[in-house]
């Protein structure tokens, strides 16, 4: 996790929207040592700035120009159809000298550098960065430096890990880790589903595959082997597991895995089309 304290010493951080992905942040930029203080946030809900309040101690306002005005560092966390309404009355408080970060879906860099003076940074986070897991791609404007993308990659790096990329890969991202949690619920509902099929009891059959799952992961992460080695570690010939392997390979499950991944790109490319 990102030492956020030291990397945002003294400057005030702005936070519009403070949903799903916006409170994650507030839990990672306290639990960064953030002090309170430094964080102004804006929610249009009065339920939502109530949440903000209580769960984490921080200034919430309805009032988007008041962080605006206040902040040196705005991050936009509203969804893609809010957006021009939020960036029109921020505009002439987004001054060259305020670093602007969006988290919208699909929304390119030109699009806010068309409306804002201020340097602007795209980022595509991931759900996981709701449990401090997060994967986060960020994207420099024209007018961004690497002091405004050190700013970035800690205040989103305290929910996960982030990464600098140009935004032409900003589709495949979206691709592999915005939608990639999806895919992984996606299998471990069948494998639940199967495992049930063959007699566990379903609480058994929940913990067994989530532990599998966390150690898979854990191994993954603490032995420096590529996935085929490890495979190669499980699968013993003419074992259970070659004759899984065996299905999965008769079945093209990684080519068609990888199908899926492209059609989520293809459809990340035709919707920031649209935004462009």
């Amino acid at each position: 996790m990102a030492d956020v304290r030291a990397a945002l010493r003294g400057r005030r951080i702005g936070l519009i929207g403070t949903g799903t992905m916006g409170r994650a942040l507030l839990r990672g930029w306290l639990a960064g040592g953030l002090p309170r203080r430094q964080v102004l946030a804006a929610d249009p809900q009065a339920a939502a700035r109530r949440v903000a309040q209580q769960r984490f101690g921080v200034a919430v306002t309805s009032d988007n120009r008041r962080v605006a005005a206040a902040a040196d560092v705005l991050v936009l966390a509203v969804k893609p159809q809010q957006m021009a309404e939020v960036v029109a009355q921020i505009a002439p408080l987004a001054t060259p000298r305020r670093l602007v970060i969006s988290i919208a879906a699909g929304m390119r860099l030109a699009w806010f550098e068309e409306r804002l003076l201020a340097p602007v940074i795209r980022v595509m986070p991931n759900l996981p960065a709701t449990v401090g897991y997060g994967f986060s791609a960020l994207a420099l404007g024209r007018r961004a430096t690497r002091r405004h993308a050190a700013l970035a990659q800690a205040l989103f790096g305290a929910v996960g890990q982030a990464v600098v990329l140009p935004e032409r890969h900003f589709d495949a991202i979206t691709a592999v880790s915005g939608s990639g949690p999806a895919y992984l619920f996606y299998l471990v509902q069948a494998w639940e589903e199967a495992a049930r099929a063959l007699g566990l009891p379903a609480a058994v059959a929940r913990q067994a595959v989530r532990q599998t799952l966390l150690g898979s992961v854990a191994l993954l992460e603490t032995q420096g082997q590529a996935p085929a080695q490890l495979i190669a570690r499980v699968a013993s010939k003419r074992g259970t597991t070659e004759a899984a392997l065996r299905v999965l390979d008769r079945l093209r499950v990684g080519a068609r895995l990888s199908l899926a991944v492209r059609a989520a790109a293809n459809r990340s490319r035709e919707l920031s089309g649209r935004s462009g």
